[in-house]
Parts: structure tokens; C-alpha cells; sequence
């Protein structure tokens, strides 16, 4: 682990921080540089430890942990006591082969798998490929980020106007040939000689049928949905 951390001179100018209070632009900084940290940003940063580095009372550092999750900055585990710098990559890239192998060897440590796979997901964002086989991921054997595999797109909500549409092509279709069968069981048939199709009259059981105007059509087509 390096004996310093690098903190941009714009850090001072961010957007984020000069919203926040003097007591969170020192939090925020401590985060960053504490004696705990690690070259893949996630370390092991109990309580008691904070109270001691920063001088803050329980109350105060429960209360800007919080804080600091809420502003989606960090990701604190309860159960392994470990923290993790979301944007920590933004500002310590992971470019060299030192630097890479230091990231596998430190991941190897870490005790949260949540907080393993969240750092992941970020190195696929910046596009570094981290190898961890020998780490228990219980998402992916070998990874460089864990993937869910989607069978199908529509478990997900997507392209369901596409599925609806072809289920009312289909009821449509199937309405269209009772009425040219005359209905399966012969109940539109009589109806449907008031309005047989033909383009000149047309004789059929010794009775002439005449072609429909649209509207004549469209009446009938309102008359079967009722039925």
C-alpha cells in the first residue's frame, strides 16, 4: 500500500463538494486519504477508528456515513466493517501492470462479495479487466465484472408494446376468418350474408348479396365485438 494518496487540486472546485458543509468536506477528504485506505478502494474501516483518526463521537460518524451513502458517494458493509469509494477509480486508475496486480492481490482480501462485485461493475465502467479466479465470486467463475445472463428480454419489461401488438394482429386475424367461414359454428353466417364482399352482385342459395360500403363494414365489425 502507498504511503500517500493523490487528491486533484479541482477537488476543492467540484460541483459536489462546495455543496457540502466544512464538517462534510473534511469527511470526505478523510475517506480518500486515511491511514486504511487501499489501491482499489475498498478497505476495512471500523467505527472505533474513525472516532480516533477524525476526533468525531460515534453519533457523528454513524451520522455522516449516512450522509455519504445517501449521496451515493460510499457503500459501507455493517457486516465486514468495510467501506467502499464509489468514485475512487475516477481518481486512481488502474493503468499499470504493478498497479493491476496490487488490485488483484488487495481484492483477494476483501471479506464483502457485494462490495467486490459494485467494484467491478465500476472497473468495467472505466474498461479494466480485473482477474480474480481465485477468489470465491459466487456470480462468475471467472470475472471481470459479473454479468446476469437474460434468456429473455421481455422477463425485463422490454418490448412488450411489440408483444401486445402481435396479440391483437392474431385476434384480429382470427375475427376476420369467422366472419369469412361464416363463424365456426355457423352463428355470424346469416348476419354475414347481409354483408357479403363481392364487387358485383352475387347470387348464393338463390338470394342476391351486394357489396358493403365501409361504414356498413365497420358497423358489423363493432356488432361482433359486443357478441
Amino acid at each position: 500500500m502507498a504511503v500517500y494518496r493523490h487528491i486533484h487540486i479541482d477537488y476543492w472546485q467540484d460541483g459536489f463538494v462546495l455543496d457540502l458543509t466544512p464538517e462534510e468536506k473534511y469527511f470526505y477528504i478523510y475517506l480518500m486519504t486515511n491511514s486504511k485506505t487501499s489501491q482499489c478502494g475498498i478497505y476495512e474501516l471500523p467505527k472505533r477508528i474513525i472516532e480516533t483518526e477524525t476526533g468525531y463521537n460515534r453519533e457523528t460518524v454513524e451520522k455522516l456515513l449516512k450522509r455519504f451513502e445517501d449521496y451515493g458517494k460510499i457503500i459501507y458493509s455493517e457486516e465486514s466493517k468495510e467501506i467502499f469509494i464509489k468514485n475512487w477509480l475516477k481518481h486512481n486508475k488502474v493503468v499499470s501492470p504493478k498497479v493491476k496486480k496490487c488490485v488483484e492481490k488487495e481484492l483477494l482480501d476483501i471479506k464483502s462479495i457485494d462490495l467486490i462485485n459494485l467494484f467491478l461493475k465500476e472497473c468495467h465502467r472505466y474498461g479494466y479487466a480485473i482477474d480474480i479466479k481465485n477468489k470465491n465470486i459466487t456470480t462468475m467463475d471467472s470475472v471481470s465484472i459479473p454479468i446476469t445472463k437474460v434468456e429473455n428480454n421481455f422477463e425485463y419489461g422490454y418490448g412488450e408494446k411489440e408483444k401486445q401488438k402481435e396479440k391483437q394482429k392474431e385476434k384480429e386475424k382470427y375475427r376476420d376468418d369467422e366472419i369469412n367461414r361464416g363463424g365456426s359454428d355457423g352463428k355470424y353466417k346469416n348476419e354475414f350474408k347481409k354483408f357479403k364482399c363481392t364487387t358485383k352482385y352475387e347470387k348464393e342459395d338463390g338470394v342476391l348479396y351486394k357489396k358493403p360500403s365501409e361504414e356498413q363494414l365497420r358497423k358489423f365489425r363493432e356488432e361482433l365485438k359486443r357478441i
